[in-house]
């Protein structure tokens, strides 16, 4: 569907990335329950501003196969690529074992999965696990995205960095940090937000927004959120983005939204 702008005489930030399939400013929306129509919609409406949707958690598990393929085949229609929730592999992990890894995978690439998330949030990963399951999720098809990060306490800025660096350099599509470790006692956590604006590359990371489910408000995920553009500017990536707020992510990318114009954040 070809979408005619309203306003087009209005212009934009020119540092935003406004096509897709975009290779800098991706919006990856979480998602746990949304059905098949409220999908429909929020993609015609929103889907020029949508790059990844990540069905969260293990919430695969509890959908009818009909349906998750065919959401996931709608989100391939509208160019958006989905992405398999990291704690669902480290529940498999957990309960089932390294061995019974490869059926889960295969099963993930049969239902239209393009992208798997690796993660340790709460299953700790032993030593050269992660280079070994990217492999697997390789192997299946699937490209592998790492997660850094706790959900439970905060670690040190240095351990995040490296981890960062090695979740890179074993080639995952994208290196996500955990949304939790971005906040620091209600405020986006600068030391470590700085730490990797010099250390790593960005264009590679994605940002996660803080959630109610680590303790944050409405008000402080949006202040992580007005800083971490403010940070790198409007072509930063960003996960964890829920399905009500696609739009308004974009109109704070943009300096359209209630922080005004960039330049006066």
């Amino acid at each position: 569907m070809v979408h005619t702008p309203a306003f087009p005489f209005v212009p934009l930030d020119s540092r935003r990335s406004l096509e897709k399939p975009r290779g800098a400013g991706l919006t990856m929306v979480s998602d746990y329950q949304l059905g098949l129509r409220a999908l429909e919609e929020l993609l015609e409406l929103a889907g020029d501003y949508m790059d990844i949707f990540k069905v969260a958690t293990g919430t695969a598990r509890l959908f009818d196969r009909s349906h998750l393929i065919a959401k996931l085949a709608l989100l391939e229609r509208h160019g958006v690529r989905s992405l398999l929730g990291g704690q669902f592999q480290e529940y498999v992990l957990h309960s089932m074992g390294i061995d019974a890894f490869p059926r889960h995978l295969e099963e993930a690439r049969a239902v239209g999965f393009d992208l798997v998330e690796i993660s340790d949030n709460v299953v700790d990963l032993g030593p050269g696990t992660r280079e070994r399951l990217f492999e697997m999720v390789r192997a299946a098809g699937s490209k592998p995205v790492g997660e850094i990060g706790d959900k439970r306490a905060h670690s040190a800025t240095e351990a995040i960095v490296a981890e960062v660096q090695e979740v890179l350099d074993l080639g995952a599509e994208l290196a996500l940090i955990e949304g939790a470790e971005l906040m620091l006692d209600g405020k986006p956590n600068e030391e470590l937000i700085l730490a990797l604006k010099r250390e790593v590359k960005i264009e590679r990371c994605m940002f996660e927004l803080a959630t109610p489910r680590v303790g944050s408000t409405t008000v402080q995920i949006y202040a992580g959120k007005k800083f971490l553009i403010k940070t790198f500017g409007p072509d930063v990536n960003l996960g964890n983005v829920t399905p009500d707020v696609v739009i308004e992510t974009e109109t704070t990318r943009l300096g359209l939204g209630s922080s005004g114009p960039l330049d006066l954040m």
